[in-house]
């Protein structure tokens, strides 16, 4: 493989992530999901984690939630970095539902520069043709720019204030009539609006370093 097609949303300068705080959490979680079965080899999230934010204005008291919070998740792992105290809990797929209900809990309170209540999903996955459901080839072959960043992931924070970061990286060394198609059905199933400024193809130098260069995405919504 000389060349792959990448999105990364959003880049760092832009906070690492799109806002999707308009809906509500499971709307977008839902919406996610839905992507994830089309689109991805798996949907199972690699991780989930429960965060409870200290209030940085002392407006509410996470003391007086932990217990509540430690009775259905357990006892959790407590840091405190100088900001914002937290509380955390790694979680299954099995506490879902009632983690939702959990962070219904944020429509009380008060905001707070994170959380108060936040919950996290990240996964991994290759992609596959969603009307053939066959995994796109050659995924194996496409670099690890960043030992940080695995192809591909998604990263969705559910909060008073939801985002959602991506990177995707595409089996395509040239941008054909099918390859235009795959990207534009992607793009109509996120829970987001992608950027156009953001797509790159990626080029294999005769050294072994890789170049991106900005493409356009054409007739895509």
């Amino acid at each position: 493989m000389n060349r792959f097609i990448s999105y990364e949303g959003l880049p760092i300068s832009s906070g690492g992530a799109h806002s999707i705080g308009r809906k509500a959490p499971k709307v977008n979680y839902d919406k996610t999901l839905e992507f994830l079965n089309l689109f991805a080899d798996k949907s199972q999230p690699k991780s989930i984690k429960l965060t409870l934010f200290e209030s940085e204005k002392k407006e509410y008291s996470a003391l007086k939630l932990l217990p509540k919070l430690t009775l259905k998740f357990g006892i959790p792992k407590t840091r405190n970095d100088g900001w914002l105290r937290t509380w955390a809990w790694n979680l299954t797929e099995k506490d879902i539902e009632k983690v939702f209900e959990t962070l219904e809990l944020n429509n009380e309170l008060p905001k707070n520069p994170a959380g108060p209540i936040s919950l996290d999903f990240y996964w991994n996955f290759h992609f596959k043709d969603p009307k053939t459901s066959k995994v796109l080839p050659n995924q194996e072959l496409i670099p690890e720019l960043d030992f940080r960043i695995k192809n591909s992931r998604i990263y969705l924070r559910l909060s008073k204030q939801s985002s959602i970061s991506v990177w995707f990286a595409l089996p395509f060394e040239k941008m054909d009539k099918y390859e235009s198609e795959f990207i534009k059905d992607l793009k109509s199933n996120l829970p987001f609006k992608t950027s156009d400024k953001h797509w790159r193809i990626w080029k294999k130098s005769e050294k072994g370093n890789w170049t991106p260069k900005k493409i356009e995405i054409k007739n895509a919504s």
